[in-house]
């Protein structure tokens, strides 16, 4: 019999009896941010828009040059404005009558103050649904008076804690976790069987500064265990050892007291476990973000940048054409969480989230009895995308941050691991989950000096740093830039020096995600769970060296941005290492791990089980081998990229590769290319006028396809889980539009 932990958050409205303080009281749901003292131009770190900036005696400064001025956020840190309830701006202005801000389609306008002194603005948002969004102000509508702004303040919002008990998933310092909140002074009780081995681990936290609360625990009258917990900013992590009451029906209370009544105390992921649970393999889904396969000698590249891979590579199933379903890490993650093409969940742009009628992979193995954790050093695979859900713990980006050091410089897959370690210690003895998202080699290339001149000579970095400068005026993304050859030599750039010293340094990086990945698995070793672990790498898209013209990613489907890593590695599950040529993609790793660890799958995933392929048996491909982009949703701001103002779709099998691109006509593009995989992996020759049957018979399978996705997407939808009847799933199955097993 299979034993599956008892998670005491999803069973306490059944299963305890409850009491508590009914009064309500309230947390944070985000750090307050702020930005003031502008007082060099380190400070000023917000973007020009229209007019002129600057500061001076800690103001930030502001005019228009014959239009109104307009300064747009940072794009760090990344803002959840549905966690903000208002925006306060302290400024002067000189002249004008009105300040103005927008948040993507949210605007709301104030008359200006009076004139030539310093007033204060507070706009309440009504900004709804979780995911970021550029934050525009617009000072004054005067198109050449100036503007003093002394500081930019948001307020967050406040948690709503209005039951004596509740469930809620909460965040310290961006570290989230499912958790039962409850007024101090609390007891919750539960009467159940205790397993033999049995463990109880849980979390605390509290909600308000300078507010103590003690939390207990105790068996019948015997105190188990009890802490005083003092700071609001941390998750406090226990255990207790329940052995000597195995086989016993237990009554077991949690409680909670506090000098002041009303206190919220937070037990976060309460579970009950045993120390044999081990019923099924461990999974951990390692991203490598921005890493095309190429570029690593597990795939066969003249430098050995991926050493370990490359061995444990030798001792797996190694996919050696897996396409991932978009080329920027959002929509791409997405897909490898739900099992849904890039096309058919829809994201496209950046405060987009999954539908709420897709299923995680996290949400099923939780269902299993999984404990469930994410890091993730990229905003986009976290909560602002959605894939949060299913998620026992989630450590977002900053927590990430936080853990880098000085001699990580661009790189944060230690950080990842420092955050992982202790994690897994106190998790080796149950089932988990983890997706581990990690960010080097993504711009910019900054490997740590160990590592950087394994490929690129230092010396030359103070150098490259001025280059990159020196191109501030090309196309920016996420700490890297997109420039072809005639930017670099409009700008007096050596353009064949800059990109091979871009791509030295992005292999140093690869080696060293590649070391923290052995230190990984060499941390499972020591646990003695590595040979119970199913280990899936992967990344979720590549990065172009102008290969096609430009540098960076998201912008095209060209082959070095389509093909990605995916290795699979368990010693019980996949006894025989094996490489396969046959095209694979992303959306197959969620119903692979399912199957390989005898899980359901849901039915709407689109991906295919590649289990087959672990124990020989024959796999026929139902549905296509396809990704997508959508048209950028600022085009007008990146046009210099022509594919970044429309739709492109490519499909493709063992020998060719159709990209399909419906509004080429108003960018100058062609609408259809060709490529034969079996002499041009590198996509450099279009023989789409050589093979007209080829093309007419590919984009009759797009047309198809595309026709298939507004079904599945209303199936989707985009409110509560819809309602999906059992005929209709088969017959999309049947056509080869959803996934799951053989």
């Amino acid at each position: 019999m299979v034993f599956k932990p008892y998670r005491f958050d999803d069973e306490f409205k059944f299963s305890a009896t409850i009491s508590g303080s009914p009064m309500r009281s309230s947390a944070l749901m985000a750090d307050p941010i702020i930005w003031h003292d502008f007082f060099s131009p380190k400070d000023v770190t917000w973007i020009l828009l229209r007019g002129r900036i600057g500061y001076g005696h800690g103001d930030l400064l502001l005019k228009g040059e014959g239009n109104t001025p307009v300064i747009l956020a940072p794009g760090q840190p990344v803002i959840d404005w549905s966690r903000y309830e208002a925006i306060e701006i302290r400024m002067l202005a000189e002249g004008g009558k009105e300040i103005k801000i927008k948040i993507d389609n949210y605007e709301d306008k104030q008359r200006l103050g009076p004139l030539g002194q310093y007033n204060d603005y507070r706009f309440n948002l009504h900004v709804e649904g979780p995911g970021v969004r550029p934050l525009a102000i617009m000072p004054t509508d005067s198109p050449f008076d100036k503007v003093a702004i002394t500081s930019i303040r948001l307020v967050p919002r406040k948690a709503d804690f209005p039951l004596t008990a509740g469930r809620q998933f909460i965040g310290k310092l961006e570290e989230y976790r499912n958790t039962i909140y409850v007024h101090s002074p609390s007891t919750l009780t539960f009467e159940l069987p205790i397993p033999g081995d049995g463990r109880l681990h849980f979390g605390m936290g509290i909600t308000e500064k300078n507010a103590p609360v003690t939390f207990r625990v105790t068996a019948g009258s015997k105190e188990l265990y009890s802490k005083t917990v003092m700071d609001a900013d941390i998750w406090e992590d226990a255990d207790v050892d329940l052995s000597s009451y195995g086989g016993q029906n237990l009554k077991l209370t949690f409680e909670t007291n506090a000098d002041h009544q009303g206190g919220v105390a937070l037990w976060a992921n309460p579970l009950l476990t045993i120390k044999a649970a081990k019923n099924r393999p461990n999974v951990l889904i390692y991203m490598i973000d921005t890493l095309r396969a190429d570029h690593t000698s597990l795939y066969g590249y003249a430098r050995d940048t991926t050493p370990f891979l490359k061995k444990l590579g030798a001792q797996s199933l190694v996919f050696e054409d897996c396409q991932v379903q978009a080329t920027w890490t959002k929509p791409s993650t997405a897909s490898l969480l739900t099992s849904l093409y890039s096309y058919t969940h829809g994201i496209v742009q950046d405060h987009d989230t999954i539908p709420k009628g897709a299923t995680t992979l996290a949400e099923q193995l939780r269902a299993a009895g999984y404990v469930t954790a994410g890091v993730v050093g990229n905003p986009f695979a976290g909560s602002i995308t959605g894939l949060q859900r299913g998620f026992d713990y989630m450590s977002e980006w900053r927590v990430v941050q936080r853990h880098r050091t000085k001699e990580d410089r661009s790189t944060d897959s230690e950080a990842v691991n420092k955050i992982l370690f202790p994690w897994l210690e106190r998790h080796r003895d149950e089932p988990f989950f983890v997706y581990a998202h990690t960010m080097d080699p993504h711009a910019p290339y900054r490997p740590p000096l160990g590592f950087e001149d394994k490929f690129a000579n230092p010396a030359e970095t103070p150098e490259f740093d001025r280059t990159c400068k020196r191109l501030e005026g090309a196309v920016r993304y996420g700490g890297g830039i997109v420039v072809n050859r005639s930017r670099c030599t409009h700008n007096g750039i050596n353009a064949d020096r800059f990109i091979q010293r871009a791509r030295d340094r992005y292999d140093g990086e690869i080696l060293h995600n590649d070391w923290s990945l052995e230190q990984l698995v060499g941390k499972l070793k020591q646990l003695g769970i590595l040979d119970n672990t199913l280990i899936v790498v992967v990344s979720d898209h590549g990065e172009e060296f102008w290969e096609h013209g430009w540098t960076a990613h998201g912008h095209s489907l060209y082959e070095e941005l389509t093909h990605g890593v995916l290795l699979m590695w368990n010693p019980k599950l996949i006894p025989t290492p094996r490489r396969i040529t046959a095209p694979v993609q992303l959306i197959d790793v969620m119903p692979t791990v399912l199957d390989l660890a005898s899980l359901k799958i849901p039915d709407i995933v689109q991906g295919q089980s590649l289990a087959p392929f672990a124990n020989g048996r024959p796999f026929q491909r139902r549905g296509p081998v396809l990704t997508s982009r959508f048209a950028h949703p600022q085009a007008k701001f990146t046009a210099a990229i022509p594919e970044n103002r429309i739709d492109t779709v490519a499909l493709l099998d063992a020998n060719w590769k159709l990209i399909y691109r419906e509004q080429a006509k108003q960018v100058g593009m062609n609408k259809v290319e060709l490529y034969d995989r079996r002499t041009d992996r590198t996509e450099a020759e279009n023989v789409a006028t050589q093979h007209p049957q080829e093309v007419g018979r590919m984009m009759t399978e797009i047309g198809k396809w595309l026709d298939a996705q507004k079904q599945i997407r209303s199936l989707l939808g985009r409110g509560a889980k819809a309602s999906i009847d059992q005929q209709t799933v088969e017959k999309l199955r049947s056509l080869g539009y959803l996934g799951g097993k053989q």
